[in-house]
């Protein structure tokens, strides 16, 4: 068994159809998606020595294969800067998950490095359609996709080149490309990052939705990040 049918195996073991946002970010670096630095710990002490290790700022989310939405349930915490907030947060996730869901089962909790600004925060998702198979989509986050629906579409596979078409096309795409002297994003990495979306989708059928949000898009010649990861997989009747 592979790396990533073990990943998707043992989630549907658990009669579960969603990835955690660790299982995602475990899935989708294993196709050289950056997902930056990230840990599971189960202690305050375990928390505190990987910030540490790390360095501040860091994120603490609760992981829980019950609550799918994480700010719905107020189990994130940002930009901690230091060993008592991390302590005081480590609780805080924890306590709020209880109060979401009291039988919620909690795995862990997920410390990760606070991403740092970049050029624009996107979203990149993808859906398998019945007719048309897996289809990626591609647009900018935050209000440009919840309020101004600015995304496009292409059935996979794709070639860098339609890729590239897809992120012009969409009517933000200024801000990307130096808008009023801004710094232009590393459209190169992003479109890298595109491809390799399909292929998972491709790849592993099991997989009905992707769901990376937001990706940070950094200046040309620094990459982007994955900050956040969701993956839906296709129920077993």
């Amino acid at each position: 068994m592979t790396q990533l049918n073990k990943i998707i195996g043992e989630v549907l073991a658990e009669n579960r159809y969603f990835l955690m946002e660790h299982e995602s970010k475990d899935l989708i670096s294993k196709y050289g998606v950056p997902v930056g630095e990230y840990r599971i710990v189960k202690s305050k002490s375990e928390a505190i020595e990987y910030a540490n290790n790390i360095g501040y700022p860091v994120v603490a989310k609760l992981m829980s294969p019950d609550i799918v939405h994480k700010t719905d349930a107020k189990v994130i915490r940002l930009n901690i800067e230091s060993d008592d907030e991390l302590s005081q947060a480590y609780d805080e996730v924890i306590t709020n998950g209880k109060n979401y869901k009291l039988d919620a089962k909690v795995i862990g909790v997920n410390i990760q490095k606070m991403a740092k600004n970049g050029v624009a925060e996107i979203i990149i998702g993808g859906v398998r359609d019945k007719n048309f198979g897996p289809v990626l989509m591609f647009g900018f986050g935050g209000i440009f996709v919840e309020i101004f629906k600015d995304v496009s579409y292409r059935v996979c596979p794709l070639s860098k080149t339609e890729a590239e078409r897809m992120i012009r096309s969409i009517k933000a795409f200024p801000l990307l490309d130096g808008y009023r002297g801004q710094f232009k994003g590393d459209i190169d990495q992003l479109t890298d990052i595109m491809l390799k979306c399909c292929n998972l989708l491709i790849e592993n059928p099991e997989i009905m939705e992707l769901d990376l949000n937001p990706v940070i898009v950094f200046e040309i010649g620094k990459g982007v990040t994955v900050v956040d990861a969701r993956i839906i997989l296709k129920e077993v009747n």
